[in-house]
C-alpha cells in the first residue's frame, strides 16, 4: 500500500479533501497449465482397464504439433485439432500422444485498491476503500475441451470471473 505524499497532515478544507489517499495493487500473470488430450470413443485398445475419460485415460495418436500461433488461436479453436487421430481399429496399443501436450490458456489479472483515510480526532479515523478485482475486465479463458471425438474438441468452454468492485468503510478508534 502506498500513501500518496501530498496533504498528509490534512489541514484545512483542501488538505481534508485531497490528503490521506492510499493506493495499492496486485498483478497476477501465469502461463497456462499443461492439458492432456484424451479420446472419447470409449475404447481401450491396449486393454489397460480405463474407466471413463480422464487425464490418465486412453490417449490418441499425435500426428503433428498441436500448437497454434497466438494470432490464429481463437475461443473456438484453441489448438490444432487435426494434430490428433484415434488409434486405428484393431490395433492393440496406447496412443502416442504424451501427457500435457497442449498448453492451456494463460492468466492475467490486475487488482487495485484506492482508499482515503479521514482523520476525525487524533486517535480516531474513518477509512473508505474501493477495491476492483480484475480491474481491466480482461477475459481469462479457463476450460478447454481436450476430448477427441467430442463436438467441442479444441474449444474453450469456460472463463474466469469478470470484474468485481466492492466498497468498504472502516472506523478506527
Amino acid at each position: 500500500m502506498y500513501e500518496l505524499p501530498f496533504f498528509k497532515n490534512q489541514a484545512g478544507f483542501v488538505g481534508r479533501a485531497f490528503g490521506g489517499w492510499q493506493v495499492s495493487g496486485i498483478a497476477t500473470l501465469a502461463t497456462g497449465l499443461p492439458l492432456t488430450v484424451t479420446t472419447a470413443n470409449g475404447e481401450d485398445p491396449a486393454g489397460l482397464g480405463f474407466i471413463g475419460p480422464s487425464a490418465s485415460g486412453a490417449r490418441p495418436d499425435a500426428v503433428s504439433n498441436p500448437l497454434l500461433v497466438s494470432g490464429l488461436r481463437t475461443r473456438l479453436k484453441f489448438f490444432d485439432t487435426s494434430a490428433f487421430k484415434d488409434v486405428p481399429a484393431g490395433v492393440n496399443r496406447v496412443g502416442n500422444s504424451p501427457r500435457g501436450v497442449v498448453r492451456g490458456p494463460g492468466y492475467g489479472r490486475w487488482d487495485m485498491t484506492l482508499g482515503k483515510k479521514f482523520k476525525i480526532r487524533e486517535t480516531m479515523s474513518l477509512q473508505f476503500r474501493a477495491e476492483a478485482y480484475n480491474m481491466l475486465n480482461h477475459t481469462n479463458f479457463d476450460t478447454v475441451n481436450t476430448s477427441l471425438g467430442s463436438t467441442l474438441f479444441g474449444q474453450v468452454t469456460g472463463t474466469r470471473d469478470a470484474r468485481t468492485i466492492q466498497f468498504g468503510l472502516k472506523l478506527n478508534y
